[in-house]
C-alpha cells in the first residue's frame, strides 16, 4: 500500500511540474495532463486538498482555453477540462479556486465553440460542482444561456446534467442579474417540448425558478410572457394532458403561472385568452373530488386569485391591481369566464375540509363580486344563493373566514342594498351579523384569557405582497366591520317589510307542527275533515313551501325539534320516556306516527319530480353545513402516504406514538377523594373510562375502598343487561378540563386538543403541545336515578321489541325514535344532534318504506277504506341513497384518513360515531376506504404471536401506485385440484382461512400461478356452491346443472325430518365454506360470482329479516304471505268492532274460501317440511290463518335457515368480526364482493388500457380490437374480462381502477399471423394479440380464445 502512494505521489509530481511548465510541448503536457486525471480519479479528498492550488489553479482554465487561440493540441483542452472536473468533484472547494482564475469564462467559451462534443460534456460535468459552488460567478459570466445553446447536441445524460447547472445558477439569484437570466428563458421554453419526463420537470423547475427570482419586477416578468412561457406551459395541460403530468410537473407548472400572474397584467391577459378558467374548473372539479388532493385545488384556487388582486389590497400595488381590472374589464368574455367559476367556488368553499381552501375560495369570490355588475349580482343569487352561503360562512368560528364573508357581505350592500338587505333577513346574514356584535361585546372581556393554540393566519399564501409576520386580519377586525355594516346598512328606515315576511315564515311552521301534535291525539275516525286539512297543508308545506323556505327559517322554526318530539311521542328532548309510561302503548303510538308520516312524506305529487322525502332531507344536510365546527380534523405535520385503498391493511403503520403527560387534582368542592400529587404519564389512546380504574384507588378513602367491588359488581350487572345501551356509563368519576366536563369514551388527547382549540375546525397540533404537562380536575359522580330508571326502561323496550315481528321495528333507528335520542354520549347540546337525530330517522323511514307503506295499505283494507284485496300494492319513490350523503362530512373524513396520526390509530371521536350510527352520511368510497385502514383492529387472530415473521413487514397497498408499496404482500400458496375443487377449498379454508395473510391458489397440473388463478378459483368455487342437489339453497330441486335464481339465492329451509339423499353436516360445511370465502374475497381483494339474494345480504350486515322481505327474493310466496297477513287483520279488525262474529264468516281470500283452497300446515314447496307435527294432515282455516303465516315466515326467515346462517356467520367470525362490515348496505357489499356490474363505460374504454410492444392507440389492429370490445354483448363482456383477470367482474371501481391496468401488446408468431390464437397473462392483466388480417378473424379467435380459454392456465 505503501509503494503504491509513494509510486501515486511521484506521479503527481510529474504530472504537475510538466503542466506548469509553459514550455513543454503539447504531447508532453497531454500526458501530465492524462495521468494527472488518473490520479484525482483514484485519490481521496485530502490529497487532492493537499495538492498546491496556485499554479494548477491558473494553468488549467488557460490550457482549457488553449486551443481557441490556434496554439494547443486538441487532447490539451479536453484532459484539462477533464481534470478540473476529476478535482472539483473529489473536492469541491478547487471549484472556487477554478473560478477565481478564469475557469467559468474558459469553460464556457468552450461550450460555445463545440469544437468537440466529448469536449463540450467534460465542461459540462467540471460546471456542474462550479455553478452548486460559485452560483453567482456563473451567472454573471452568462453559463447558462451558453449550456442551453446547442442543448440538443448532447446525450440525455449531459442533457440533465445541464439543466441542473441551470438550476444551481438560478437558486436565489439577485434583481440586479435579471437581464442575465432571461437569456436562458427562450431555450428553456423550447424545452416544454420534450418527450423526456425528467428534461420536461427540470425546465419547468429552472423557469419557476426565474419566475421566483424576478417577482417583484413587472418589466422582467413581462419578458418572461413574451417568451411565450405562458403558452408554452398551457400547451402541456390543454385536452385533460394534466393528467398525464406527473405531481411534480403539474406542481411546477401551477408554481409558475402564479408567480407569473402575480406581477405582470400580460400572462393574466395570456390566462384569459387561453380559457384557463374551464381548464381550472376541470382540474378543481377532479381533486377536489373526495379530497383527492387538497394541495393541488389550494394551489389552483391561489393561481385564480392572482388573476384579480382586490382592490385597495395594497397601494404599493396599486397600479398592478388597475392594468389587472383593466385587462379583464376591456372584455366582456374575460368577466363571463369569471363568472363561470363562481358557483364552482361556493361548492368548494362549502364542502372544503380545510379552512385554508375555504378561505382562498371564498378571497376569490370577493375578487369576483367587487368586479361585478349590480344585476350580475343579483342574478348569482337566484343561482347560486348567495345569501344562504355568506350565512354558512358566518356560523363559522374562523375568524379570517368570517371577515371575508363580511367584507363580501358590504360589497353586496354597497351595491344593491334593497335587493340584499331583504335576501340577507330571510337567509339569516343579518341575524348573523347582529349576532356577532352581540356576542363580541360581551365576550370582549373574556378574549384576553390564553389560549394556548392561536389561530393560525391564512392570509399569507394569498397575499404575496405582504410584509412583514403581522396578520392583516387584526383580533378586533371583525367586531369593527360588522358594527360598520349594523350601522350603515340595518338601520335604514322602510326595511321593516323583511322581518314581517320572516315572522310569517315561521308562524306558518310553528303552526303545522302544532296542528300536527294535536291531530297525533285525535283520532282520524271522529275527525275525518282535520286529517283532510292536515294533509293538505303537510303536502302544500313539504313539496311548495319548504324548497322556497332557507335554511334560517328552517332552523329557527324549530321545525326539526318539532317533528322529532312528534313522531317520538314527546320522548325526544324529554330525557326519554317518563316514567310509569306505557311501553307498548308508546311503541304503537310512534309506529302510527311513524307510519302517518311516511304517507305524507314518500307520495310523490304530480307536477313535482321530487317527493318531500327528498326535499327534507336536502333542507337538513344544507342546515348540518352551519355545523361545521362540530366535527373537527385533527392534523399532525404529517400526511399518510394511502390514497386509494384496494384491499384492507394487514397491519398498522409502526411508528412510535407520543405520550401525554396529565396532572391529575382534586376539585376543590369535592371532600372525600384525596389529591393525587403525581403526574401520569398516558398513551394517546387513554378515556377517562379506562384510566379512572388505574386512578380511583389512589385517591378513594378506605370506606369507599372497601364497598367499590361490590358497587361496580352491581352497576356492571345492570350495565349488562342493558341491551338498549344508550352510553351512559357506571363511573365513579368526573374529569374535567379548565371547568368543562370531558365525554367518558373520547380519549383526554382528543378532548384536550379540541378545548385548546375552542371550537376551531381544523386542530393543528403545535409541537409545544407535547411538551405541556395538562391539569385535568376530578371529582366523585353524583349517583342519579335517571340512570337506573333508563335502564329499567331499556330492559322493557328490549324484551318488548324481542316479539314483535316486523324487522323494522327493531331496527337502530326506531330504537331511537322510541327512546328520543342517539345511542352512545353525543353531546346532546351540540348543534348538529338535532340534525343528526332526524336524519337517523328519515334514513331508516327511506330504508323502510316499503314495510311502513304496505302497513299502511294492510290498516286500510282491515278497517275497510280498501275494499279490494288485489289493491294490495304500495307505490314506493324512496330517496337514492347517495343522496343522504353530506360532502362535508365526507371530505373531512377524507382529510382526517391522510393525516398519519389516523394511521396510527387516533381516530377523532365523531368519524367512528359516523361510521357506527350514521354510516349513510359518508360516501361508498370514503367508507370502504376507512374500512380497510381500520381492518386489522378486527382480525380473530393474534397477528404478531401467530405470525411473528410478519411483524417488520407492512402491507401497504395503494390502488395506482406501486412504487408505495414498501413490502411485498405476505402471502401463502396453496395448490388445489380441479376435480375436487369444493373438498380442496375446504381444506384450505380449513386450514388458511384464519390467517390474516393473503392466500393464493395454484392449479395441480397447470403453469398459471398468482393472482389470475387465484380468482379463477374464487370464480370456480363460487359456481361450484350454486350447483344443484348440494341442499343449500331455494329451489333446489333437481339433481343435475346449476341453480337459476333469478331473485338471487337464499337458504332453503331444513326440515327437521331431513331431506334424503342430503347430509345435512355436508349442507353446513359448505355454508361455512361460504362464510370463509367471503371474508378471504373482502379481506383479499378477490371477485365472487355468486348471485345473493338482497335479503341474504341483509343476514350478512347482522339485519333482522320480516315477511316483507321475503318478495325480494320469492315474489309469488311474499305477496301471497302478505295478503294472508291483511286477511288476519280484517278479521281482527271485525271482531274487535263489532260483538258478533257474523262479519268474520263471509271473510275470504279472492272470493275464495280459505278451507277451499286446501293448505296445509306444510311448508310451500316443500312438502316434507311439517310446520308442527303433523302438518300434513291439518288444514288451514281462517281461525289459524294467522298461526300459518307465522310459522311459515318463521320457517323460512328464522328456524328452517337458523343452523346454515349460524355455520355462514362461523365462517366470517372465525377470520374477521362480522358486525365491522355494518357500515355497509346491502348493493354496496355485493359491489365489494361480486365486483362491478357495468364492466366497462363504451366511450372512454381506451382511457383505461394501456398498449406497448409494438401497439399504439393509433395501431389499426388497436382500433379494430377496441370496436369488437364495443360491440360485445353483456356475456361476451363477462367471458372476456374473465379470459383477462380471471374473475367475470371488475372490481371495485371498474376498469378505471383495475391494477395492474389492462395491457395490449403484440403478438409475433412464427407462422401465419391468422392461424394464433389471442393469449393472456391473467397476473398482469396483459392479452397478447395477434396483428390479424381482418376484423372477421380478429373477432372469431378472440371469442373462440375467452370461450375455450375458461377453465385453465395453459392458455397464457
Amino acid at each position: 500500500m505503501e509503494v503504491a502512494e509513494e509510486a501515486g505521489e511521484a506521479v503527481l509530481a510529474y504530472a504537475l511540474a510538466a503542466i506548469a511548465d509553459e514550455g513543454a510541448g503539447a504531447g508532453e503536457t497531454a500526458a501530465a495532463l492524462a495521468a494527472l486525471c488518473d490520479v484525482l480519479a483514484l485519490s481521496g479528498p485530502d490529497l487532492i486538498l493537499a495538492i498546491p492550488s496556485a499554479r494548477l489553479a491558473k494553468r488549467l482554465p488557460k490550457l482549457v482555453a488553449a486551443s481557441a487561440a490556434g496554439d494547443g493540441d486538441g487532447d490539451v483542452p479536453l484532459l484539462a477540462a477533464r481534470a478540473m472536473a476529476e478535482a472539483c468533484e473529489g473536492a469541491p472547494p478547487w471549484a472556487a479556486r477554478f473560478a477565481q482564475h478564469g475557469a467559468v469564462e474558459a469553460l464556457r467559451d468552450r461550450l460555445l465553440a463545440v469544437d468537440c462534443i466529448e469536449l463540450a460534456e467534460e465542461c459540462l460535468r467540471a460546471l456542474d460542482t462550479i455553478s452548486t459552488e460559485c452560483p453567482d460567478e456563473c451567472l454573471k459570466r452568462g453559463v447558462a444561456a451558453a449550456v442551453l445553446q446547442f442543448f440538443d447536441f448532447f446525450s440525455t445524460n449531459k442533457q440533465k446534467v445541464a439543466l441542473q447547472i441551470v438550476s444551481n445558477i438560478f437558486n436565489d439569484y439577485d434583481e440586479e442579474d435579471v437581464p442575465t437570466v432571461m437569456e436562458a428563458v427562450p431555450a428553456l421554453c423550447n424545452l416544454l417540448q420534450s418527450s423526456d419526463k425528467t428534461i420536461l420537470e427540470s425546465a419547468i423547475s429552472c423557469l419557476a425558478l426565474v419566475a421566483a427570482g424576478a417577482s417583484e419586477n413587472a418589466e422582467h416578468m413581462g419578458k418572461l410572457c413574451e417568451a411565450n412561457a405562458v403558452e408554452a406551459t398551457m400547451s402541456l395541460m390543454g385536452n385533460e394532458g394534466w393528467k398525464s403530468l406527473s405531481d411534480d410537473i403539474l406542481t411546477g407548472i401551477l408554481g409558475l403561472l402564479k408567480n407569473l400572474a402575480s406581477i405582470s397584467e400580460k400572462a393574466v391577459e395570456s390566462l384569459f385568452k387561453l380559457d384557463f378558467c374551464e381548464l381550472f374548473k376541470q382540474m378543481v372539479t377532479y381533486y377536489s373530488s373526495s379530497n383527492r388532493d387538497n394541495d393541488k385545488v389550494q394551489m389552483l384556487v391561489e393561481l385564480i386569485y392572482q388573476l384579480m388582486l382586490p382592490l385597495g389590497a395594497s397601494e404599493q400595488h396599486a397600479k398592478l391591481v388597475t392594468a389587472k381590472k383593466n385587462v379583464i374589464m376591456a372584455q366582456s368574455t374575460y368577466m363571463n369566464q369569471l363568472a363561470s367559476i363562481f358557483s364552482l367556488m361556493v361548492q368548494v368553499a362549502k364542502c372544503a375540509a380545510l379552512s385554508s381552501i375555504c378561505y382562498n375560495c371564498i378571497a376569490v369570490i370577493s375578487n369576483i363580486v367587487e368586479l361585478s355588475t349590480p344585476d350580475f349580482l343579483m342574478e348569482l343569487q337566484n343561482t347560486v344563493n348567495l345569501s344562504s352561503f355568506l350565512n354558512f360562512l358566518l356560523a363559522r368560528k374562523n375568524r379570517h373566514i368570517i371577515f371575508q364573508a363580511l367584507k363580501i357581505s358590504r360589497t353586496l350592500l354597497e351595491k344593491c342594498q334593497q335587493f340584499f338587505l331583504e335576501t340577507f333577513t330571510k337567509e339569516g346574514v343579518k341575524h348573523s351579523i347582529d349576532s356577532i356584535v352581540s356576542h363580541e361585546k360581551n365576550s370582549s372581556h373574556q378574549s384576553k384569557r390564553k389560549n394556548n393554540m392561536n389561530e393560525s393566519c391564512l392570509c399569507f399564501d394569498l397575499e404575496s405582497s405582504s410584509t412583514g409576520e403581522v396578520c392583516r386580519v387584526e383580533s378586533n377586525a371583525v367586531m369593527k366591520l360588522a358594527e360598520d355594516i349594523k350601522k350603515s346598512f340595518f338601520s335604514v328606515k322602510g326595511s321593516k317589510r323583511s322581518p314581517h315576511r320572516l315572522g310569517f315564515a315561521l308562524k306558518s311552521f310553528r303552526d303545522f307542527f302544532v296542528r300536527l301534535n294535536v291531530h297525533a291525539t285525535t283520532p282520524p275516525t271522529e275527525n275525518p275533515d282535520s286529517c283532510k286539512q292536515l294533509t293538505d297543508l303537510s303536502r302544500r308545506l313539504l313539496s311548495d313551501e319548504l324548497p322556497v323556505t332557507s335554511t334560517f327559517e328552517f332552523v329557527q322554526s324549530g321545525s326539526i325539534k318539532c317533528l322529532s318530539i312528534y313522531l317520538s311521542n314527546g320522548a325526544y328532548g324529554n330525557t326519554g320516556i317518563s316514567d310509569g309510561q306505557d311501553l307498548l302503548g308508546h311503541l304503537s303510538e310512534v309506529q302510527s306516527r311513524l307510519q302517518k308520516f311516511a304517507s305524507l312524506a314518500l307520495t310523490v305529487p304530480n307536477d313535482s319530480s321530487a317527493n318531500p322525502l327528498e326535499i327534507l332531507v336536502e333542507k337538513l344536510l344544507d342546515t348540518l353545513q352551519m355545523c361545521y365546527d362540530s366535527f373537527p380534523v385533527m392534523l399532525s405535520d404529517e400526511q399518510s402516504t394511502h390514497e386509494s385503498m384496494m384491499i384492507p391493511l394487514r397491519y398498522p403503520e409502526t411508528q412510535e406514538l407520543k405520550s401525554l403527560e396529565l396532572k391529575f387534582r382534586r376539585s376543590q368542592r369535592e371532600k372525600e377523594l384525596r389529591n393525587y400529587n403525581d403526574v401520569l404519564s398516558v398513551d394517546l389512546f387513554s378515556t377517562p373510562d379506562a384510566i379512572e380504574p388505574v386512578l380511583f384507588p389512589e385517591i378513594c378513602r378506605r370506606t369507599d375502598q372497601e364497598h367499590a367491588p361490590k358497587n361496580s359488581n352491581r352497576e356492571n350487572e345492570a350495565s349488562g343487561s342493558t341491551k338498549l345501551d344508550d352510553g351512559n356509563r357506571s363511573s365513579k368519576l368526573r374529569f374535567l378540563y379548565n371547568g368543562v366536563i370531558l365525554q367518558p369514551s373520547t380519549t383526554f388527547f382528543e378532548s384536550i386538543l379540541r378545548l385548546m382549540n375552542k371550537g376551531q375546525s381544523d386542530l393543528l397540533i403545535d409541537p409545544s403541545f407535547w411538551d405541556e404537562e395538562h391539569y385535568i380536575t376530578y371529582r366523585k359522580r353524583n349517583k342519579s336515578k335517571e340512570i337506573s330508571s333508563e335502564s329499567s326502561h331499556n330492559i322493557q323496550l328490549s324484551h318488548v321489541q324481542e316479539n314483535l315481528q316486523q324487522a323494522w321495528l327493531k331496527d337502530p333507528f326506531f330504537t331511537a325514535l322510541l327512546l328520543g335520542k342517539l345511542p352512545g354520549d353525543l353531546d346532546g347540546s351540540d348543534p348538529s344532534y338535532d340534525l343528526l337525530f332526524m336524519l337517523k330517522l328519515l334514513e331508516g323511514l327511506n330504508r323502510f318504506s316499503y314495510q311502513l307503506l304496505m302497513g299502511e295499505q294492510i290498516s286500510k283494507f282491515a278497517e275497510g277504506t280498501l275494499q279490494d284485496i288485489d289493491d294490495l300494492k304500495v307505490a314506493i319513490y324512496p330517496v337514492p341513497q347517495h343522496q343522504f350523503m353530506s360532502s362535508i362530512l365526507t371530505n373531512k373524513l377524507e382529510l382526517q384518513m391522510q393525516d398519519s396520526l389516523f394511521e396510527g390509530g387516533l381516530i377523532p371521536s365523531w368519524c367512528v360515531y359516523l361510521i357506527e350510527t350514521c354510516p349513510f352520511l359518508l360516501s361508498f368510497d370514503t367508507r370502504w376506504k376507512y374500512f380497510c385502514l381500520t381492518a386489522h383492529r378486527s382480525f380473530m387472530t393474534d397477528q404478531v404471536n401467530n405470525f411473528p415473521d410478519q411483524v417488520n413487514n407492512i402491507f401497504d397497498q395503494v390502488s395506482g401506485h406501486s412504487d408505495q408499496v414498501k413490502c411485498p404482500p405476505q402471502t401463502k400458496k396453496y395448490r388445489v385440484s380441479r376435480s375436487a375443487i369444493l373438498e380442496g377449498a375446504v381444506s384450505m379454508m380449513t386450514n388458511h382461512g384464519p390467517s390474516s395473510r393473503i392466500v393464493e391458489v395454484e392449479f395441480e397440473g397447470e403453469v398459471g400461478t398468482g393472482r389470475g388463478p387465484t380468482f379463477e378459483f374464487y370464480t370456480t368455487v363460487s359456481h361450484e356452491l350454486q350447483r344443484a342437489g348440494l341442499g343449500m339453497w331455494r329451489g333446489d330441486n333437481c339433481e343435475d346443472g346449476f341453480i337459476h335464481a333469478s331473485f338471487g339465492l337464499f337458504p332453503k329451509p331444513w326440515s327437521p325430518s331431513g331431506t334424503p339423499g342430503i347430509d345435512f353436516s355436508n349442507v353446513l360445511q359448505k355454508f361455512k365454506l361460504l362464510g370463509h370465502l367471503v371474508v378471504r374475497a373482502v379481506l383479499d381483494g378477490r371477485i365472487l360470482d355468486i348471485p345473493l339474494s338482497k335479503a341474504f345480504y341483509k343476514i350478512m350486515l347482522e339485519q333482522e329479516l320480516d315477511m316483507y322481505d321475503i318478495p325480494s327474493f320469492d315474489p309469488e310466496l311474499g305477496k301471497t304471505l302478505i295478503e294472508f297477513q291483511a286477511l288476519v287483520n280484517k278479521k281482527k279488525f271485525l271482531e274487535t268492532s263489532s260483538t258478533t262474529s257474523k262479519h268474520t264468516a263471509v271473510l275470504s281470500y279472492k272470493n275464495v274460501k280459505l278451507e277451499d283452497l286446501c293448505l296445509d300446515f306444510t311448508l310451500p314447496g316443500s312438502p316434507e317440511y311439517e310446520l308442527i307435527p303433523g302438518g300434513s294432515q291439518k288444514m288451514v282455516t281462517l281461525d289459524s290463518l294467522e298461526e300459518y303465516v307465522y310459522l311459515v315466515v318463521d320457517a323460512t326467515l328464522k328456524s328452517g335457515i337458523a343452523k346454515q346462517i349460524e355455520a355462514f356467520k362461523s365462517g366470517i367470525n372465525e377470520v374477521f368480526a362480522l358486525k365491522t362490515l355494518k357500515m355497509f348496505t346491502e348493493e354496496e357489499m355485493e359491489r365489494i364482493l361480486c365486483g362491478e356490474q357495468d364492466s366497462w363505460a363504451l366511450k372512454n374504454l381506451e382511457d383505461h388500457m394501456e398498449f406497448e410492444h409494438g401497439y399504439d392507440m393509433s395501431s389499426p389492429s388497436i382500433i379494430t380490437f377496441l370496436e369488437i370490445l364495443r360491440e360485445f354483448g353483456r356475456e361476451e363482456q363477462r367471458a372476456f374480462i374473465q379470459f383477462t383477470t380471471g374473475a367475470p367482474q371488475l372490481p371495485l371501481g371498474g376498469l378505471a381502477l383495475l391494477e395492474p391496468k389492462l395491457t395490449v401488446v403484440r403478438k409475433q408468431g412464427d407462422g401465419n399471423v391468422d392461424d394464433e390464437l389471442p393469449s393472456v397473462n391473467t397476473c398482469r392483466h396483459f392479452i397478447k394479440l395477434p396483428p390479424y388480417s381482418s376484423k372477421e378473424i380478429m373477432r372469431e379467435k378472440l371469442k373462440y380464445a375467452i370461450t375455450e380459454g375458461l377453465g385453465s392456465f395453459h392458455l397464457s
